[in-house]
């Protein structure tokens, strides 16, 4: 769902080759160069990012991608925020004996600007969120139209484009179910209509989550987005 939209819930021959060479050479690290592995990017300590919540041996943290050279490293030429797409990064650390699970369908973005309505965003399906990526400006894919009199379906390649896009977010999507003493992480996707300035008035709000065995439902979850967004 769009923000401020009426779908939201009220709310980028011939020359030597030795200086070519030379330049590829300098610009790789030196660990490359002597046959070494370049060190991997240390985990992420979800606890340690500014926006988090954390009760009864649950801990949800969210990074919101908020800018363009970001969110292509991860996704790509054709990325989310690009389409005026939110990505947020999510972990769910259990420090229970219990699995947990959430309810994906019922988690919220809520935004509150200052002097304006306070508007709750559902997450994007892979498809609804690859539909606006591959067609930026496009309609928005959930919206209810008339079929229009003559008018032909998307062309092959773009439905290829859309299918190809949707796996790959799928297989970066949120899961559901966190195991006892572990740790998962995963994408949620909210159309912001590009106003990413609104995330620093924006909660993820989780109201549906259960300890599995035995059974339990927990409190809600608000994790505040401000702090990651200064």
């Amino acid at each position: 769902m769009r923000l401020q939209n009426p779908h939201a819930k009220c709310w980028n021959a011939g020359r030597p080759l030795a200086p070519a060479i030379f330049f590829l050479a300098a610009a790789l690290p030196m660990a490359v160069l002597r046959g070494q592995t370049p060190a991997a990017a240390p985990p992420v300590d979800p606890a340690k990012l500014p926006a988090h919540d954390e009760h009864q041996g649950l801990l949800i943290s969210a990074d919101p991608y908020l800018s363009s050279a970001r969110s292509e490293e991860k996704f790509g030429k054709k990325h989310p925020y690009a389409a005026g797409i939110l990505a947020v990064e999510v972990y769910l650390r259990n420090n229970t004996d219990s699995p947990i699970q959430i309810a994906l369908p019922s988690i919220e973005l809520n935004v509150s600007p200052p002097g304006g309505p306070r508007q709750n965003l559902e997450p994007l399906t892979p498809k609804a969120a690859a539909v606006l990526i591959i067609n930026p400006g496009g309609p928005h894919p959930t919206t209810k139209r008339l079929p229009i009199p003559g008018a032909a379906g998307g062309s092959d390649k773009n439905a290829k484009q859309i299918e190809k896009m949707r796996a790959a977010l799928a297989a970066d999507v949120l899961g559901d179910l966190v195991g006892p003493h572990a740790t998962v992480h995963g994408f949620l996707f909210f159309d912001l209509n590009a106003e990413f300035d609104s995330v620093a008035h924006a909660t993820l709000f989780f109201p549906d989550i259960r300890r599995v065995n035995p059974e339990e439902r927990l409190l809600f979850f608000e994790v505040d987005l401000g702090p990651a967004a200064k």
